[in-house]
């Protein structure tokens, strides 16, 4: 797999090219759009340290893709606990969905990222106290399902979030939505409380997914837990 960034007019080309077919899916799924020679995302070149960023994107795209594919070890234990210390001195405010918010509950699933969901407010701090972490920006999506949208890497892929739109909720609430946000249950994990979303509604985003390994998995910790 070859990495690069190159400079398009006023903004950089993430490139990927010369990979193994299996990869494929993984681009697709990050939407990086086809191009004669690989996959491709654009940023601004004014993006707020872009130059940081394409340094570690260089250096970590693969460990990430990797991870993603499922082709090696995802050590999201590490990235959580060191993105819970690192900002846990702040004061800002955020929680934690997908995979990883029913794993510490005691879910043994298999998280390929951590996705974390934040106020539109903090994203100029949060670049600030990442900087040496992102490796894609914080940017406003200009009309997707959450406001804005960013990467950092450490130890793992960390998706950061901000703002869900109700269209996250029809017909039936996610849990990464706006009910979700106003439904949140605190787990204690390594020390830290973490904000996650209700158990019921990760058991009805995975089954409407498709998705019964996990759905049995929830249940059952659901019923051990008594809830």
């Amino acid at each position: 797999m070859q990495i690069a960034c190159d400079q398009i007019g006023e903004d950089i080309r993430y490139r990927v090219h010369s990979f193994d077919p299996k990869y494929e899916d993984v681009l697709k799924m990050c939407f990086y759009q086809p191009i004669d020679d690989g996959y491709a995302k654009i940023y601004p070149r004014s993006a707020k340290y872009l130059d940081k960023m394409m340094i570690r994107y260089q250096t970590y795209a693969k460990a990430m893709f990797d991870q993603l594919g499922y082709f090696a070890e995802i050590p999201w234990q590490d990235g959580l606990a060191a993105f819970c210390a690192k900002i846990g001195p702040t004061d800002m405010q955020w929680w934690l969905t997908g995979s990883c918010a029913a794993c510490i509950r005691g879910v043994a699933l298999d998280p390929h990222d951590i996705d974390i969901m934040v106020d539109s407010a903090d994203v100029p701090r949060l670049t600030e106290l990442f900087q040496d972490w992102l490796i894609e920006p914080i940017l406003d999506t200009q009309g997707w399902v959450t406001k804005d949208f960013g990467v950092i890497f450490n130890h793992c892929r960390i998706d950061i979030a901000s703002d869900p739109s109700a269209l996250l909720d029809m017909p039936e609430p996610a849990d990464c939505g706006p009910y979700a946000k106003a439904h949140l249950e605190t787990v204690a994990w390594r020390g830290y409380a973490i904000r996650v979303p209700p158990l019921e509604l990760q058991i009805g985003v995975n089954r409407r997914r498709g998705r019964i390994d996990r759905v049995a998995k929830l249940e059952a910790h659901r019923a051990a837990a008594g809830v």
